[in-house]
This record gives C-alpha cells, sequence and structure tokens, in this order.
C-alpha cells in the first residue's frame, strides 16, 4: 500500500515539475544601450452619427460546461472597458458584428440585452446588442 501510495506522488511530483511553461521577456536594451521611449498620448476626438443604429446578436452554446461553440471574432478596443459581468465575449462578438462591414471605427452607447438558457447539460448566452455608430478623428499633433 505505502509502495503505490509514493509511486503515485513520485508520478504527480514528475509531473507537476515537467509541466509547459512560457516565459516572455520584454527589454527596452539595445545593443548600444538604453532606448529612452517617448511616447505622447494620442489626441482624438468621436463624431457621432445618431441617423441610424447599428445592431447584432451574439450567440453562444456551452455543451457540459466544457464544448463552446459561436461566434470566434471580437471586438478589441485597446484601453476601452467593457464592463464586467456575464456575457462579455457574446458582448465583444456582438460589436464586432454590428461594426462589421461598416466604415464606423466604435460604437457608441451601446446596450445590451443578455439571456441565458439552461437546460440539462447545455447553456445558451444570447446577447444582442444597438448603439450608435462613430468615427475617429485624430488631431494632428503640434510641432
Amino acid at each position: 500500500m505505502s509502495k503505490t501510495c509514493f509511486a503515485a506522488m513520485a508520478c504527480a511530483l514528475l509531473f507537476t515539475a515537467t509541466g509547459c511553461t512560457t516565459t516572455t521577456t520584454r527589454s527596452t536594451q539595445l545593443a548600444e544601450g538604453v532606448a529612452l521611449l517617448d511616447i505622447e498620448p494620442v489626441k482624438a476626438r468621436c463624431i457621432v452619427d445618431t441617423t441610424r443604429t447599428l445592431q447584432a446578436v451574439s450567440q453562444t452554446r456551452t455543451v457540459l460546461g466544457f464544448f463552446r461553440s459561436g461566434d470566434r471574432d471580437f471586438a478589441q478596443y485597446p484601453g476601452m472597458v467593457f464592463r464586467l459581468g456575464p456575457a462579455m465575449r457574446e458582448r465583444r462578438a456582438a460589436v464586432h458584428k454590428a461594426l462589421k462591414d461598416t466604415d464606423f471605427d466604435v460604437m457608441v452607447n451601446p446596450k445590451y440585452i443578455v439571456q441565458t438558457k439552461r437546460r440539462p447539460f447545455v447553456r445558451t448566452v444570447t446577447v444582442q446588442v444597438a448603439g450608435y455608430g462613430g468615427h475617429l478623428v485624430f488631431d494632428q499633433p503640434e510641432d
């Protein structure tokens, strides 16, 4: 009995010690010396088009809590925070679908309707989004 316990603990320790790891190192060190990066904030304004409303629906189905099917394209806005809460993945996918094939850069004042249906072994999350489209206009830096 003790040999089996010892063998199980040794295997667990072996698997823990040989797991996959990824290390990312970022540096501003160049061959000549330290690089100083002078980054100025980007100045922009948003022009909102209130003449039409953008709408889209995103749905994700999860089976057994593991297998997920649904949209695979998402809106990514650096510095723009999607509020934490349920259906964050579906919200970002719905915003992406609403902006797709338009000339707008961002969605302004989005409103979400989130529905969650739970059945045995299956959970379906549906998000509908509506809002206005906006164009970002970047101001030229003063020299």
